[in-house]
């Protein structure tokens, strides 16, 4: 025991990188707050298993001597008008139960944005367990997605299912399933890059698999994501789709009908979907069971830049003039223009807005119209509406299952 221990003197609170010795006591930290295991944790921080860590980009909050609270920044790639850009991935917030309200979390999220910042990440991204806490913080809602729950009885079936296989690595499968996740993701705001290290975490997965659409010239068109689960209810077990990708009207069909193949009465079909891709429109009958479930949160950590990574040509500039009442530095007037994103103000016509709004129009999960009708804009006339809406044009923001964090 330490003399200061046997004083009775209590340590200072240190705010603090990860160190490879707080392994142990950050997944004992995981367990508490989330579940799933120890050696669930123990790989999460392990960056030989986790290819996503960095363990510079975790931080620790030490209190009498002992880790309480930890968060990670997942160093991560999101699209941005059709390219990767970086983005900060916040992830595995948790603090011991025993010393929750302490306000740990806070410092830790305000530690995580600074170090984006020196890291030249201009986004950030998480999923909320509340949103009035981040928010509070500078991010905002940004993604959604409808969730299915389906008989297979309501699927439609068709023939081309018989050009279903299974996913066989042998065959050059993976490449081709990059190559078409690539292109389905690029084109929604807010998706997640997914490089090869990624996509083999996922397919080992226990109990992942994944099938293919090939077509007649051996192309694959298009591909899903799966798993199998038994359970206790009625009907007893699930399919679990988490991912379908498909470039051709006939590769969607095949797989759409791979689903509608399973037995109703002893299979559920659960399916996540984007917004601006859902399936009950075009099934025999739409009434189905679907929700819209809020997801994603976004955060522009660096508005400036941020603003510099977009690639629209609009006629007309216009002038931004953003509130952050976190990072100081983000406020201030931008004007967009067909030079870019400048400083200052040089335009005539302007908006008002705080940088969570913003981060609602950057992801394109909201329109300009839409928050100047509530009254969460203040355009300095319609026209300044119009050219937000030029500038911010609404998307179909969207982080697909797999890629979760």
């Amino acid at each position: 025991m330490e003399f200061g221990q046997r004083l009775g003197i209590r340590r200072v609170m240190e705010l603090r990188r990860y160190r490879e010795e707080d392994r142990g006591a950050l997944a004992r930290l995981g367990v508490l707050a989330f579940g799933m295991g120890a050696s669930y944790w123990e790989e999460y921080y392990d960056p030989e298993r986790n290819s996503r860590l960095d363990p510079s980009l975790v931080y620790v909050i030490e209190d009498d001597g002992e880790p309480r609270a930890t968060v990670t920044v997942l160093p991560m790639e999101a699209f941005v008008d059709g390219e990767p850009v970086e983005m900060g991935g916040i992830a595995a917030v948790n603090a011991h139960p025993a010393y929750r309200r302490r306000g740990y979390a806070g410092k830790l999220m305000r530690a995580s944005i600074g170090g984006m910042r020196e890291r030249g990440m201009p986004l950030s991204m998480l999923h909320p367990f509340a949103h009035a806490f981040y928010r509070a913080h500078g991010w905002e809602l940004a993604t959604e997605a409808v969730k299915y729950e389906l008989s297979p009885a309501q699927i439609p079936t068709s023939g081309e299912q018989r050009r279903v296989r299974a996913y066989d690595p042998s065959r050059g499968d993976l490449a081709r399933m990059q190559e078409l996740f690539g292109g389905w993701a690029a084109t929604r705001p807010c998706s997640v890059g997914r490089g090869e290290g990624r996509w083999l975490q996922v397919l080992a997965r226990e109990d992942q698999e994944a099938a293919v659409y090939e077509a007649e010239d051996g192309t694959i068109e298009g591909y899903l994501l799966y798993k199998q689960s038994e359970g206790s209810g009625d009907p007893p077990n699930t399919l679990d789709v988490s991912e379908l990708v498909a470039n051709t009207p006939a590769a969607r069909e095949a797989l759409v009908s791979f689903m509608g193949a399973y037995n109703p009465r002893m299979y559920t079909v659960k399916l996540s979907t984007p917004r601006g891709e859902p399936l009950h429109p075009y099934m025999p009958d739409s009434h189905v069971r679907a929700r819209l479930e809020p997801e994603y949160m976004l955060r522009l950590v660096d508005v400036e830049g941020a603003l510099g990574l977009l690639k629209r040509t609009v006629n007309e500039p216009l002038v931004l003039h953003v509130s952050d009442d976190v990072v100081p530095e983000n406020s201030g007037s931008y004007t967009m223009g067909d030079g870019g994103v400048t400083r200052g103000a040089e335009a005539e016509a302007s908006v008002t807005l705080d940088v969570r709004r913003l981060a609602q129009l950057y992801a394109g999960y909201l329109s300009a119209g839409q928050l100047a009708r509530y009254g969460l804009i203040e355009p300095t006339s319609e026209k300044a509406v119009e050219l937000l809406e030029a500038w911010f044009p609404v998307g179909d923001p969207y982080v697909s299952v797999p890629d979760h964090f």
